[in-house]
């Protein structure tokens, strides 16, 4: 029987907590040293995140300091009790910052593929995980470039990784900050590429958090076999709303 599930992603913006434009200016600090409300707002996006049986995380800091040389990752999961979770580090930046996804999962995971994007700078990353669920699941969290020539190249690249015949017989799902529109020419190559549509579109605003205009966070997929319950949430913990998606089985209609 086909289990029905719910699915979120989030750019969590390291806890930094960008609520107003004005936020970039007087909580630039944030972006350098671990503070108090700072581990108030993770513990609050915890306890957010535990209503959902799938998370995908960007912008996850897995110990730099400005996270107090501790994971995000397993704050976030300890906050919000999924048993399963992989992290992922993309980028460095000296002592000051470490940039990664993560996945936290109420589902097993079955395998877990890291992988480093092409750009033209470095430092972006897709985390792939197999679900040990009906039907089979891949899930990829994935953080884009801001550029369309990037992100192109980015997409092109993992299209190639998940066209691979390992996944042939799987439901794919792909979630992150992609940066880019949900009728952007990167994404819908990569739609043609690969039969993910995004279900993300219209009126699924997520950034600004403040005064969402524009769609940047996405959930695509190629299950078509289910009803999707989309929506963008009422968080304002971070510069981007989370989007979320719940997979039902479909009801057939005479």
């Amino acid at each position: 029987m086909s289990q029905t599930f719910s699915i979120l992603s989030y750019n969590i913006q390291a806890g930094i907590g960008t609520q107003r434009a004005h936020h970039y200016v007087t909580r630039a600090h944030h972006q350098l040293m671990s503070t108090k409300a700072k581990k108030q707002r993770l513990r609050a996006i915890g306890k957010f995140l535990a209503a959902y049986d799938v998370v995908c995380l960007q912008e996850v800091d897995p110990g730099g300091r400005r996270a107090g040389f501790e994971n995000q990752g397993e704050l976030l999961r300890d906050a919000s009790r999924h048993p399963h979770h992989v992290f992922q580090e993309n980028r460095a930046v000296r002592a000051i910052s470490r940039h990664g996804n993560a996945i936290l999962s109420r589902v097993p995971i079955v395998s877990c593929e890291d992988l480093k994007l092409p750009g033209r700078i470095g430092g972006r990353g897709a985390l792939v995980v197999e679900l040990d669920m009906e039907p089979a699941t891949v899930v990829a969290c994935v953080h884009l470039s801001l550029g369309p020539e990037d992100q192109t190249e980015q997409l092109d690249f993992l299209a190639d990784h998940l066209n691979l015949p390992r996944y042939g017989r799987a439901r794919s799902i792909v979630c992150g900050d992609l940066n880019c529109t949900a009728r952007s020419a990167p994404l819908s190559r990569f739609s043609t590429m690969t039969g993910l549509r995004p279900i993300t579109v219209g009126p699924h605003k997520t950034f600004p958090s403040w005064a969402p205009r524009l769609g940047l966070d996405h959930i695509l997929t190629d299950d078509m076999s289910h009803d999707h319950d989309v929506s963008v949430e009422d968080a304002d913990y971070s510069d981007h709303r989370p989007v979320s998606a719940e997979f039902r089985a479909s009801v057939l209609r005479s």
